[in-house]
């Protein structure tokens, strides 16, 4: 038998916690995963899963050779990746995850373009805003916001945002245009996700807490809570910008402004990129832009 025989399975199995999630997730029947996982077992002497009938568990010693087998399956996939990147044309499965707003509206419009171009590509997209761990949901790619976390993932840059405070012209003529962070205190805030706002002051950046009467977790929804004159709002730059353009939007403190963030393709640390994905990374920076 060869040795890597019942690898893929245990792997899957083990990360799912389940034979037919493990199934579903590699295309083969459970059948299939649970003859596998048994035999690689056997020839490990070892007991790799505790199985009920509710769940499969890891015993410590399947605990210990996941950690370490998932090491091979990435050199493997290395080298996998490593012929594949000499590939002229895309084809194969893309697992990526995105932020949702940000990826209903702007990143899956592009991947669209990018399956129409290249039929032999699949894509399978998780839209969450929970930051996914890349190597244990076995992510090929991750659109990431903001300021990026020390990790040992690969990112390329495809884009900027920019914060940007902002009222209607009716809210100012009623209440005034505040013109230094102090002011802010006198008027009212729309405050999404936090009750502090980022801005810049003397080169340097902070947080500045801000308040007011209408508190909601949805950009669009402040931003229409901001046309009808409830308030002022700071939202990224792309929520806003048709309504800055017509002019039902005024932006404000524009000296205060933020340093622009990246918008980010993450990937994991792998030696090759496959075509594929760095085929969809160029679409997507190109994409961004327009």
């Amino acid at each position: 038998m060869a040795r890597w025989d019942g690898i893929d399975e245990f792997i899957a199995v083990g990360e799912e916690g389940s034979f037919t999630a493990a199934a579903r997730i590699l295309g083969l029947s459970v059948a299939h995963i649970s003859r596998h996982v048994t035999a690689l077992e056997q020839r490990l002497n070892t007991q790799l899963l505790t199985r009920t009938t509710r769940k499969v568990v890891l015993t410590k010693e399947g605990e210990i050779f996941l950690h370490q087998i998932k090491h091979l399956q990435h050199a493997m996939d290395d080298a996998t990746q490593g012929l594949a990147s000499h590939q002229t044309t895309p084809k194969g499965k893309i697992k990526l995850t995105a932020p949702v707003m940000f990826g209903e509206t702007f990143i899956m419009p592009i991947v669209h373009n990018f399956m129409h171009d290249h039929p032999d590509v699949e894509v399978i997209a998780n839209l969450s805003n929970e930051q996914e761990d890349l190597l244990e949901g076995g992510f090929d790619l991750a659109i990431r916001l903001g300021h990026l976390k020390d990790s040992s993932l690969k990112a390329r840059r495809l884009s900027e945002r920019r914060f940007i405070m902002c009222a209607s012209p009716s809210y100012l003529r009623r209440f005034g245009e505040p013109h230094t962070l102090g002011e802010l205190h006198n008027h009212q805030c729309l405050v999404g996700n936090s009750s502090y706002w980022r801005v810049n002051e003397n080169e340097r950046e902070k947080h500045i807490k801000i308040a007011g009467r209408l508190h909601c977790n949805s950009g669009w929804a402040l931003v229409d809570g901001a046309k009808k004159g409830l308030g002022i709002v700071q939202l990224p730059d792309y929520y806003i910008d048709n309504e800055l353009n017509s002019g039902e939007l005024v932006p404000i403190l524009t000296s205060y402004q933020p340093k622009q963030e990246g918008v980010w393709g993450v990937y994991p640390p792998r030696q090759f990129v496959a075509t594929n994905v760095r085929v969809l990374l160029d679409y997507l920076v190109t994409g961004l832009k327009e």
